[in-house]
């Protein structure tokens, strides 16, 4: 019995000390995700990219991202809106659908709530 018990603890051990692995599906998901980020997505479209049920993508994600996927596609979506507002001067109304919100309030409400700044206060902090 104690050999068995060493057994288990070594392969446990062994596990825990290996590097942590990207998950490529993930990575391919999510490079996919960036270049379509206008797309509606939802989870379990997400979830069909990759061949996983949405719980099952809800996990990976939450344990190599800390967030859930559509956590995630948010935090992609307001990453982008910040690299155009730096970058161009389009007014709210063209930003919106170029990351994936259909109004402008929408996308307004949403990055203020990533950012803490609403898309004029950023502007104007840059």
């Amino acid at each position: 019995m104690i050999h068995h018990w060493v057994s288990l603890l070594h392969a446990t051990t062994r596990r825990l000390a290996q590097p942590w692995r990207n998950n490529d599906r993930l990575s391919s998901l999510w490079s996919e995700v960036a270049m379509r980020l206008t797309e509606k997505w939802t989870l379990p479209q997400l979830a069909r990219c990759v061949h996983m049920s949405p719980e099952h993508l809800r996990r990976i994600c939450l344990r190599e991202l800390g967030r859930s996927p559509m956590q995630h596609l948010t935090y992609m979506r307001i990453q982008r809106a910040q690299e155009l507002l730096e970058k161009t001067n389009d007014k709210l109304e063209a930003v919106a659908p170029e990351v994936g919100y259909e109004s402008a309030l929408a996308f307004s409400r949403a990055f203020a709530r990533c950012v803490g700044l609403t898309p004029s206060q950023y502007r104007a902090h840059r």
